[in-house]
């Protein structure tokens, strides 16, 4: 079935007809309306965590920058504007229904659609209602049983119109400003993906198979193209063979998308006529891809990889995953980042297929990340939005200490999990000998590092006023970063007579010239601050050892008393450094607090 319900038809401006490198003022899913996922920024270093934005819900939507500030969805019903390079954020608006599809920005407006089937127009300074118009009831599922309903279609926005697909099939352009419809044509199945709009066209795919194309003008069909999926039923394999859920790229005259069919097209922009198809062996490709220079950058579901192929379909590197890849890859410079359905942000050479480093979140990645500068932001299915450093700079150096000689005098709980997961995660090991080394290195070189300790002992730092002059505190001096779990440094002796408690809190205050006179074994609750969230910490927690808030440089949590129960001293290096104490045990929040290297 192909038919054409022109609603409303009423002529363009000639500007709408331009090709979608003239809308560069505008942002959207994959960076522009051609959907090509290029960007400026980032690097081959990962310099660290800039913020983290927590949500109520799944975060599937990808972020659009513009004019430093993020817009992005959330399935707790909310499109959230963020300031790029903090995170604050600047405004929420509630579409009351998961918003997994990704903002458009142009007109001093943001437009998104929600699982409901509506799409809203914010105003984009301050999240005010514009407009709101809502779709008809969504098509039923050819087979029935179709998974991975994810991803809601986001707008394009090109010169006064939005362009957008919706589960009733249609896909529409509508007057930017007003909402009112231009006009609205129809296609065979549900539109998940993202149109694309290039040269006076409006690129799409839909669930039943088939990759449109319509005037941008008129919403005329121009062509349609038939992939192998659209003669299949998924009946027959038990998993959907059949749906085109990738949004198309457009690029020098080639229509790249991936289809559940198990390939990649490349498809002719002008007629539709197919140029060459990748296999990946049945394997569903749902990322869209990029493209930059030649060169098509595409994930793989099932096949768990990552793939640059030429433009005659020829096969250049792979990157194997261990996980699914839905996210679709993003360009910058010399560097492919795309996440994975294990919570990993990888960044890969675009010439080799390199990977130079990995960014973990506590959950799968299948928002598509998007690039300002040194910024590098994505959405995380464990309800987080993280903005991510990755610079040209010096790699930082990440270390761990854990050393089972000292096993005996360490109260530190999971200090071997902590370990163990701070390992897998690029982490070197170190036990005391090694400490002591990496700490006299980084005096030398002054490279970026960070140390965790995951054991509650700090080897080599003597008893008393004198550890001010430790190699510990000499490496703080320096710009150096601790992490600390457990009690303060030494305020426990190694020995202590039978039936006595002797608290030394002169060496812990000496050490890090913070007084430690409030510190205590009483377990109080306690909750983040603001920044703290910004860290990574969790919203609340119970823990001991709290000290006053006038010896810190930045409280991260305060308890129930007033004290400061995770906390920051700086001794002068840059943001993110100095020593930090994290009352957790939970791996995944010492990870992001390592990571945090400033705003």
């Amino acid at each position: 079935m192909f038919r054409t319900t022109i609603q409303r038809i009423r002529p363009l401006v000639a500007a709408t007809l331009v090709a979608a490198g003239a809308a560069a003022a505008q942002s959207s899913f994959r960076g522009n309306p051609a959907r090509t996922g290029v960007y400026e920024g980032g690097g081959p270093t990962l310099h660290g965590l800039a913020w983290r934005v927590p949500t109520d819900g799944d975060v599937i939507s990808s972020p659009t920058i513009d004019a430093g500030t993020v817009y992005i969805g959330s399935n707790d019903g909310h499109v959230y504007a963020l300031d790029l390079a903090t995170g604050d954020i600047r405004w929420r608006a509630d579409l009351g229904s998961a918003v997994a599809s990704s903002p458009a920005t142009g007109g001093g407006l943001v437009y998104a659609a929600a699982r409901d089937g509506s799409v809203w127009a914010l105003e984009a300074r301050t999240g005010a209602r514009r407009w709101r118009m809502a779709t008809r009831a969504p098509i039923p599922f050819p087979w029935g049983h179709e998974s991975g309903d994810y991803y809601i279609s986001s707008p394009a926005y090109v010169t006064g119109v939005t362009v957008f697909g919706a589960g009733d099939g249609g896909v529409y352009a509508v007057d930017a400003a007003t909402g009112n419809v231009k006009w609205r044509a129809q296609t065979g199945g549900r539109i998940r993906a993202s149109p694309a709009v290039v040269g006076g066209r409006v690129f799409v795919g839909a669930f039943d198979g088939r990759i449109y194309c319509f005037d941008l003008a008129t919403g005329a069909p121009r062509w349609r193209y038939e992939t192998a999926g659209a003669a299949l039923n998924s009946g027959d394999f038990g998993f959907d063979r059949r749906s085109i859920q990738s949004s198309p790229s457009v690029a020098n005259g080639v229509v790249y998308v991936g289809a559940r069919d198990g390939f990649l097209y490349a498809l002719d922009a002008a007629s539709g006529t197919l140029r060459w198809r990748f296999d990946h062996q049945v394997s569903w490709v749902i990322s869209s891809p990029a493209v930059a220079d030649g060169m098509i950058y595409a994930g793989s579901s099932d096949g768990h990889f990552v793939q640059a192929v030429d433009s005659t379909g020829k096969e250049l590197w792979r990157a194997k995953t261990d996980a699914g890849v839905w996210s679709s890859p993003s360009v910058a410079g010399s560097m492919v980042y795309v996440g994975d359905g294990a919570g990993r942000l990888h960044a890969y050479d675009r010439k080799t297929g390199a990977e130079r480093w990995v960014f973990r979140t506590g959950s799968g990645i299948y928002s598509s990340p998007a690039l300002q500068g040194e910024l590098l932001v994505v959405g995380s299915t464990d309800g987080s939005v993280y903005g991510v450093r990755a610079t040209g700079g010096l790699p930082v150096r990440r270390a761990v200490f854990f050393d089972s000689a000292y096993a005996a005098v360490s109260n530190s709980v999971g200090a071997e999990a902590a370990t163990r997961y701070l390992v897998n995660r690029g982490y070197a090991r170190l036990d005391s000998a090694a400490l002591m080394t990496f700490l006299g290195e980084r005096l030398a070189d002054r490279a970026p590092s960070v140390v965790v300790f995951a054991m509650d002992y700090a080897p080599g730092v003597p008893i008393g006023t004198s550890a001010s002059a430790s190699l510990l505190r000499r490496y703080l001096d320096a710009g150096g970063k601790v992490v600390w779990i457990g009690a303060p440094p030494r305020i426990f002796p190694q020995k202590m007579p039978p039936g006595e408690l002797r608290l030394d809190w002169a060496t812990a205050g000496a050490l890090l010239a913070v007084p430690h006179d409030s510190a205590l074994f009483d377990v109080h609750g306690a909750r983040a601050t603001p920044i703290g969230v910004h860290w990574g910490l969790p919203a609340r927690w119970r823990a001991a050892w709290s000290v006053a808030p006038a010896g810190v440089t930045t409280v991260l949590g305060t308890d129930d008393t007033g004290l400061a129960s995770a906390w920051v001293k700086s001794y002068g290096g840059a943001e993110g450094t100095g020593f930090v104490r994290v009352p957790t045990d939970d791996p995944m929040v010492i990870y992001l607090v390592a990571e945090y290297r400033g705003r």
